[in-house]
């Protein structure tokens, strides 16, 4: 088996991407792993890097490293695809690193050797039309946020730590909001008018906002958030808590609703950006289904899934 490391130059600032390179080299040297560091060129690289070797027999089983943010991971997982001869692990060193935090010690996937040493597991993967998705799906006030985050992580100067605090606050003043219509595993399409919207696999986004705290990551179900279209002191007085995850409860009902299910549909009156692990996308309809158990993930040595049934979340 290979062991393929999709470097992005770019993540971090690019302060990471030679040492990262070195340690690699130095740990599957010392272990005689059959290695191979690809440096992504420009967005779609990794995608279509990882599509070309998953297309030759000859090249699997092999493993496939995402070393960069969760936009990284995202185009690592859309280029294995379904692949069931090759798993996707992430090396977090972008600015995110969303993914990870969905795990007990999010610190290890930094650790090289406790990566090439670790299992693999198969987790559920989100279908929204032809991407996958292997985290989240934002649309509304958050994709707005990634939006202006995105926008603010391109300023020299400006703190990378920062960009999503500051995009929220900036998109607060507009208060964008989505108009569509929503129709829940296939049923009647009704018109709805949302804040935003967090359609989920794993339970974090933007930088750490615990948003799906009650998502898995392998019960094949989609976890969704709808918060209404409330006012901007409301919103403001669930902020906390929805970085937190403590926002689900009887007294916030009225404010948004929480669910799961299989497939949902949504129809928007025109073109509307979606955010998909971070990656922005553009639709007019966008189907979204959970595959159960679909990917195949490597989770490092000493580290379990936190977001994932209770019973499943000891590490072994």
């Amino acid at each position: 088996m290979k062991h393929y490391f999709i470097i992005n130059p770019r993540s971090g600032k690019g302060r990471h991407a030679e040492e990262l390179e070195a340690k690699i080299r130095e740990v599957c040297e010392a272990e005689k792993i059959t290695y191979e560091c690809y440096f992504t060129k420009g967005v779609g690289d990794a995608t279509e890097f990882v599509r070309r070797v998953c297309e030759e027999a000859e090249e699997l089983p092999a493993r496939f490293y995402a070393c960069g943010g969760d936009g990284t991971l995202c185009e690592v997982v859309n280029g294995v695809g379904l692949c069931k001869d090759a798993a996707v692990g992430v090396i977090p060193v972008g600015t995110g690193n969303d993914f990870v935090k969905n795990f007990t010690v999010p610190s290890l996937f930094l650790d090289i050797s406790a990566q090439v040493g670790g299992r693999e597991e198969s987790i559920d993967l989100l279908r929204c039309n032809d991407i996958l998705a292997i985290n989240m799906v934002n649309i509304g006030f958050d994709c707005e946020v990634v939006k202006k985050k995105e926008e603010l992580g391109r300023k020299k100067h400006f703190p990378k730590k920062l960009t999503y605090v500051a995009g929220l606050i900036i998109t607060l003043v507009k208060k964008p909001t989505v108009k569509l219509k929503l129709a829940l595993e296939g049923g009647v399409e009704e018109e709805k008018h949302f804040l935003l919207t967090t359609i989920a696999n794993g339970s974090f986004c933007g930088g750490g906002f615990n948003s799906n705290p009650r998502s898995s990551l392998n019960d094949g179900n989609i976890d969704t958030i709808f918060v209404n279209n409330v006012s901007r002191s409301k919103f403001v007085s669930l902020v906390g808590s929805y970085k937190k995850g403590t926002h689900i409860t009887e007294k916030n009902m009225k404010v948004l609703s929480h669910g799961k299910c299989k497939s949902l549909f949504m129809r928007f009156p025109e073109k509307r950006s979606a955010s998909i692990d971070g990656e922005l996308y553009e639709f007019e309809e966008l189907k979204i289904e959970c595959l159960p158990l679909a990917g195949r993930i490597i989770i490092p040595r000493g580290v379990g899934i936190s977001c994932a049934p209770v019973a499943e979340r000891v590490p072994v």
